[in-house]
């Protein structure tokens, strides 16, 4: 088990247990899962909780379902539903109440109202498109987001602001969550779900990597539910919190997996706003008034049509996405902290304080040493590789956008495995040989390697990609920790790691300073030291 997996297990046994999951929604799972279901046993059980009932006979009788006549009792439900999905429904909507006692109103708001179009979005999707129930998908994206209040719980105020600044500022939250604590909150869903016993198609799809590529290839027969769920978070992501550019990635998508064009989608979303709405009222939950789903996707398709050279150039002077990410993420610094406290033993703080600081220095703890020294605009003048660094993509700049070509800057920086190792042992030569290397076989031109300080490098990358930059700095980490680069030696003394931070611009916009690459790919950068294993995190300005 690696590092990333040992502290996702280690929330999820302390929410679990902090949260057990309700007898009934246990014993639920267990009944139905019987060779021979005994549906009497089912209605004496969840009769044993009053709430969870009524909240299954308000849920089962609204127009959510479309039942022609309205459901009295559990043995109606039963009869006209069947027990596949009246489980369904019962592990949907009995999370423990104390799992939102953490969560502000403005956190809960949003929460609920990604979490409701996206469960619904599922459903419709699972309808429309599959021609399949649509239960399951309810289900799998009522789930999928629990994470999020286990985080709450655990890392307290330093997450809580992190929370806040992803709604004030439209970003990924699941992004900025792995570049700073090396994980999502997905995947602390899918561990909390295999701790409560959930059904392990429905663990399957949570947890299963929303990679389109990979989706798109899948075979197996459970792989539908993980990219209806695909789908529906993006679909979530546009309309319920506007991020209106993952639109073209929801297209995309949406054409690999199910032939979704731009028409199908219009139709869904009309039927998609009242259903939840419907969902919100049966569920007694408020959800924002002003909320125009429809309108939401349009104003989407005009940003996609309208995105020009000029539009590129004039986001200079605006807030961009990435502009916003690279901001969280560099205030995410005492949510590492948060998680470090937290593996230690000491829980952080559940009511609402001040950001976490170094009692001596006044400044959030683990500020970044080397890089973060070294690109501080403050010293800047007194770093010769930094200067040589800028220099260098001051020269590519004008190039890159004549030419209408991405350009990508990688970093790299080594650092030791083992406080014991001998201090004569440089991978940097290693490093370098493995960067050039591997530049010459995939690169379609020219690069540049700058020496930033004695563990760091730059590599300038014209007309290369986000993806083939990685791919160079996946390349070069499996080279020099794979043994062909890497000189013979004793792994107990010579045991480094490489982290690499990729940082890339598509569409070179006029007047372009070459500083947003550096500091972006430096806080990526660090991102991946976080990680304390072979990392690269990467974003595109």
């Amino acid at each position: 088990m690696n590092d990333v997996t040992s502290r996702v297990q280690e929330i999820a046994a302390r929410a679990t247990a902090l949260y057990s999951r309700p007898t009934v929604a246990l014993e639920i799972v267990r009944l139905a899962g019987e060779p021979q279901v005994d549906t009497r046993a089912i209605k004496e059980c969840i009769e044993q909780d009053p709430a969870l009932t009524g909240k299954i006979l308000r849920v089962v009788n609204s127009s959510f379902f479309g039942l022609r006549r309205e459901v009295a009792d559990l043995n109606q439900a039963l009869a006209l539903l069947g027990v596949k999905p009246l489980k369904l429904l019962v592990l949907g909507f009995s999370l423990p109440d104390e799992m939102f006692a953490q969560m502000a109103a403005e956190q809960l708001e949003w929460y609920w109202t990604t979490t409701l179009t996206r469960a619904v979005a599922a459903r419709l999707l699972c309808n429309e498109l599959w021609q399949q129930d649509g239960d399951e998908a309810l289900v799998a994206g009522l789930m999928q987001d629990i994470g999020i209040l286990a985080l709450l719980r655990e890392l307290g105020p330093p997450y809580a602001r992190l929370l806040s600044g992803v709604i004030d500022q439209r970003a990924d939250l699941a992004a900025l969550e792995r570049d700073s604590l090396g994980f999502d909150h997905v995947e602390l869903s899918a561990a909390l779900m295999r701790q409560w016993h959930l059904p392990q198609r429905l663990i399957d799809a949570v947890a299963a990597p929303k990679h389109i590529d990979r989706l798109a290839k899948l075979i197996s027969p459970d792989a539908d539910l993980a990219r209806v769920l695909h789908l529906a978070e993006m679909l979530a992501q546009v309309v319920s919190q506007r991020r209106l550019s993952v639109l073209p990635d929801l297209l995309d998508a949406g054409g690999a997996y199910r032939d979704l064009t731009k028409g199908r989608l219009l139709v869904l979303v009309e039927k998609l706003q009242p259903q939840v709405d419907q969902l919100a009222e049966v569920l007694a939950v408020e959800l924002p008034r002003d909320r125009n789903y429809v309108q939401v996707l349009t104003s989407a398709h005009e940003q996609m049509s309208e995105l020009t050279e000029e539009l590129a150039s004039s986001m200079r002077q605006h807030r961009s996405e990435d502009q916003a990410y690279t901001e969280l993420l560099s205030e995410a610094r005492d949510l590492t902290r948060a998680m470090q406290l937290f593996l230690h033993g000491a829980r952080t703080p559940t009511t609402a304080g001040t950001p976490v600081t170094d009692s001596a220095s006044g400044h959030a703890p683990h500020a970044r040493p080397d890089v973060g020294k070294t690109l501080a605009r403050a010293g800047i003048e007194n770093c010769v590789g930094v200067v040589a660094l800028l220099q260098q993509l001051s020269a590519i700049v004008p190039l890159s956008r004549a030419r209408r070509q991405e350009l990508s800057l990688l970093l790299l920086e080594s650092q030791s495995d083992n406080l014991l190792a001998d201090a004569h042992f440089d991978p940097t030569p290693q490093v370098r040989r493995a960067l050039e290397a591997v530049c010459r076989d995939h690169l379609r031109g020219d690069f540049a390697i700058v020496p930033l300080t004695a563990s760091q490098m730059a590599a300038v990358l014209p007309n290369c990609e986000r993806r083939a930059a990685i791919a160079v700095a996946n390349d070069v980490i499996g080279q020099v920790t794979g043994g062909t680069v890497r000189q013979p030696a004793p792994a107990a003394t010579q045991a480094f790691t490489l982290s690499a931070g990729v940082a890339t611009v598509a569409v070179v916009p006029k007047n372009f300073d070459p500083w947003r690459l550096v500091e972006s790919a430096e806080r990526c950068l660090y991102a991946a030291r976080v990680c304390n294993t072979n990392s690269v995190k990467s974003i595109e300005i």
